[in-house]
């Protein structure tokens, strides 16, 4: 039961996309921080690519590495929300990353979208990844972009 201004409201869901990089993996642990402190859960999401017109030993192949990927990216994310008492639940979906993230984040009914500021496929000097830029202008409610980490 968790009371949010004295009132009794179901836990906030959060989206949270993870590719297994390392921004991701800091979207992941601000994430499940900010549901641990909120009462709220996470919604882990995995979007691996399309592979469009393979012959069928290589799909198989590429299908095969892609949901190896998908499962060690959401086991880490899943271990972290296990270690701090949150609730989570996890998707691995297909296609465009940013219009899966966001469709999710409306059909989950999620208070907030939470991503990496860049993923594996980001490309060098830009300021935000092309899937982050793409939910942030897609998204009908809170996205939360996590900057990398600043070395000193």
């Amino acid at each position: 039961d968790h009371a949010v201004n004295g009132s009794s409201a179901p836990p906030l869901d959060l989206v949270v996309a993870t590719d297994g990089s390392e921004s991701a993996e800091l979207a992941v642990t601000a994430a499940v921080k900010l549901a641990r402190a909120l009462g709220g859960r996470v919604i882990f999401v995995y979007v691996r690519s399309s592979l469009g017109a393979l012959g069928v030993p290589f799909y198989q192949e590429k299908v095969s590495e892609q949901m190896n990927h998908a499962r060690a990216a959401l086991d880490r994310a899943r271990a972290l929300s296990d270690d701090q008492k949150v609730e989570a639940d996890e998707e691995i979906l297909e296609g465009d990353a940013a219009e899966h993230i966001v469709e999710l984040a409306r059909a989950r009914d999620a208070a907030l979208i939470v991503i990496g500021s860049r993923g594996h496929a980001a490309v060098t000097g830009a300021l935000l990844g092309s899937v982050s830029s793409a939910v942030l202008h897609r998204a009908d409610r809170p996205v939360l972009v996590v900057p990398p980490q600043r070395h000193t």
